[in-house]
């Protein structure tokens, strides 16, 4: 598989979302990569997770995949730039051989860090912009892909979708979900978009509470079961591997957020 393929090319993704550390060197990556690359066909870097200082995921993911035939997908956020370096972030990447970008409106910025958001472009304007930036490039017809985030818990979610498709979405990534229901309503069944279902394996309860802030709805039945664990990474697994034996001939993918376990991220993988 070329690490230029785009993501609509292949039928059953399989993606992990990894963060880089915040020390010397590009070991922490490698190693990860290690750990997954023979059970995911991409790897998804977030643009300062959290709202705090971060790797930039453009050279993250591209040195992630360096050594492999992975798909690099760098989060673009709106959030700390205006859009001529966003242009200028998209081009970069480009000219590294990245094809395939993840939008994202990004977390509220961290109050330690005494810094302003930027949001000169909203969500459906970076994704227009990604698209046009490719246009810069000398070379015509280079083709890249831009995939958006879906809140599946959101009432107006489906009007949201649609704005982001007219704007050049080519694909989606849900919220984590920790059950079937919410990727199974009326308006999601009868979608004509690539869906990539995500999840986050809580494999420590002091994550419930964050992970529950992020937006994400986790069923009762969920929280007692983590919180009832001996092992509550075994019984996240246990679950989303459940989940997506349930509904993997209803989306055209899976997306693993593993908070840094990416060993957990591999056990699930290796099953699907």
């Amino acid at each position: 598989m070329s690490k230029q393929i785009l993501l609509n090319e292949i039928n059953f993704t399989k993606s992990v979302e990894i963060v880089p550390r915040k020390t010397n060197g590009f070991g922490d990556v490698e190693g990860d990569i290690s750990i997954i690359a023979d059970v995911v066909h991409a790897v998804t870097t977030p643009e300062n997770p959290l709202g705090s200082p971060g790797i930039d995921p453009v050279v993250a993911t591209y040195i992630a995949t360096a050594e492999s035939d992975l798909i690099p997908i760098p989060h673009i956020t709106p959030r700390d730039k205006n859009s001529l370096f966003i242009r200028s972030q998209v081009l970069t990447a480009v000219k590294l051989g990245i094809r395939n970008f993840f939008v994202v409106g990004g977390d509220p910025i961290d109050p330690r860090f005494n810094s302003k958001e930027v949001r000169e472009l909203d969500t459906l304007g970076l994704i227009r912009a990604v698209k046009e930036s490719v246009s810069l490039m000398k070379e015509n017809g280079q083709k890249i892909l831009v995939g958006s985030a879906l809140n599946p818990f959101r009432a107006n979610e489906e009007s949201i979708s649609s704005a982001k498709l007219e704007s050049g979405s080519s694909f989606f990534i849900s919220q984590a979900i920790f059950s079937a229901e919410p990727i199974r309503t009326e308006w999601l069944r009868r979608r004509k978009f690539r869906l990539i279902a995500g999840f986050i394996p809580i494999w420590k309860k002091g994550q419930l509470d964050a992970v529950a802030r992020m937006g994400s709805q986790i069923p009762s039945e969920y929280i007692r079961g983590v919180r009832e664990a001996e092992d509550p990474a075994a019984f996240s697994s246990r679950a989303i591997r459940e989940i997506i034996d349930d509904i993997k001939k209803e989306v055209d993918g899976v997306h693993i957020m593993p908070i840094g376990n990416v060993k957990l991220a591999r056990e699930i993988l290796e099953c699907v």
